[in-house]
């Protein structure tokens, strides 16, 4: 297994990139996304590789799946709906501000207690609904809740839990090194205020196949907990919660065009657009799943045909994102 140090972290460029996706309107090609991805098997052994997989991304909420397992192995024992909330990056439904909710109340903190920053949610009917922005309806205010019901336990402060010297973030930090076999030597700030680190492609991949190789409980947990809840991880309808209903495989996106995806025993993806475009992370990494093998085509192409981004012209289709020549 590799280690990424700061004397080889190096970023992903247009030049260690190739092509994934092609947005096409009315027969003429009018968009087109480069990046990069990588599938490991469950040891970690790189299966098949597409861009330069040695370059470093922000995993963005991709790394929510390690931080999940960080907040659990530090005693905050969530289960079912509200052990997904830990990992997601929900859409801010009224279920979900619920469920956020009552992961405070367990463990009696109140909505303020959010370190998140207020937002409106990626449901469009919700953000109509609500009168502003609130901590509750932050996509990420299920993983802050689990990171405040951790410090509870453990009696750490509550106040500076977003410190990177915090307990509970080197406790995050040493389960991505674990996790990941690479040393963290960067430090970002996620935009939910938590502290993220740039990780190689390949060492991300790792990471999930790592989770979803079910190799001790907390893992299991996480794992089995998000085929049986896809709803909370993003929401009915959306992309990830889609792909786990139809091809029982843990989705999950991050900001600016990464994607992960993990098969239950251990493969996994890991992909980046370099633009940051969503549109062709789903895409691009059940390509990469498909085409080895891991996941049903047919029925990863009806994911995508489900969840694709529509190209309208006049309120009717007029083309389609397409897998670019890179992946073909």
């Amino acid at each position: 297994m590799s280690t990424a140090t700061s004397t080889d972290r190096h970023p992903l460029t247009a030049d260690g990139s190739v092509e994934l996706a092609v947005l096409d309107r009315s027969g003429f090609d009018e968009s087109r996304h480069v990046g990069a991805g990588v599938v490991v098997q469950a040891d970690g052994t790189v299966l098949d590789a597409v861009g330069d997989t040695g370059a470093s991304v922000y995993p963005r909420s991709t790394m929510k799946p390690l931080q999940a397992l960080a907040i659990r192995r530090a005693g905050a024992l969530f289960a079912g709906d509200e052990l997904v909330m830990t990992t997601a990056s929900h859409a801010g439904t009224p279920s979900h501000q619920s469920l956020a909710l009552r992961m405070l109340e367990r463990f009696d903190h109140v909505e303020d207690d959010l370190g998140c920053p207020p937002d409106l949610p990626f449901d469009r009917e919700t953000a109509r609904s609500m009168a502003g922005p609130r901590r509750l309806a932050m996509n990420c205010s299920g993983k802050h809740a689990g990171m405040l019901a951790a410090c509870r336990v453990h009696g750490w402060d509550e106040g500076t839990y977003l410190d990177i010297d915090h307990p509970l973030q080197r406790a995050v930090r040493s389960t991505v090194e674990d996790a990941t076999g690479e040393v963290v030597d960067v430090v970002g700030t996620d935009g939910c205020g938590a502290p993220v680190f740039p990780l190689t492609l390949v060492g991300l991949a790792r990471g999930i196949a790592g989770v979803v190789a079910r190799a001790d409980e907390d893992s299991a947990a996480l794992t089995d907990a998000v085929l049986a809840n896809p709803w909370a991880i993003d929401g009915v309808g959306r992309a990830n919660t889609v792909t786990i209903e139809r091809l029982g495989v843990v989705a999950k996106l991050g900001a600016e065009g990464v994607m992960v995806m993990g098969v239950p025993g251990g493969p996994a993806v890991a992909v980046k657009v370099l633009d940051g475009a969503l549109r062709a992370g789903t895409l691009a990494a059940l390509t990469l799943l498909t085409r080895n093998g891991l996941v049903d085509a047919d029925a990863a192409a009806e994911v995508l045909a489900a969840t694709g981004e529509r190209v309208l012209g006049g309120g009717v289709p007029v083309g389609a994102v397409r897998v670019g020549s890179g992946l073909r």
